[in-house]
């Protein structure tokens, strides 16, 4: 775990990488012929982004 001076901006930082990983898996599930894979790829990163959950950074 991560100590960090403001854990918020940190886990906006991660939440704006998350949606932005989704929206490349939905892309590739367009043009990929492993689409399943893919869209369960970016929901996966989606609910990860809307949880905000990131087990590294400790909020104190």
């Amino acid at each position: 775990m991560f100590k960090t001076s403001h854990p918020e901006k940190a886990l906006k930082a991660i939440r704006i990488l998350r949606y932005g990983l989704s929206g490349l898996f939905l892309v590739l599930a367009l043009v990929r012929p492993e689409t399943l894979l893919f869209l369960s790829l970016s929901l996966l990163a989606f609910l990860m982004a809307r949880s905000d959950f990131c087990p590294v950074i400790r909020r104190s």
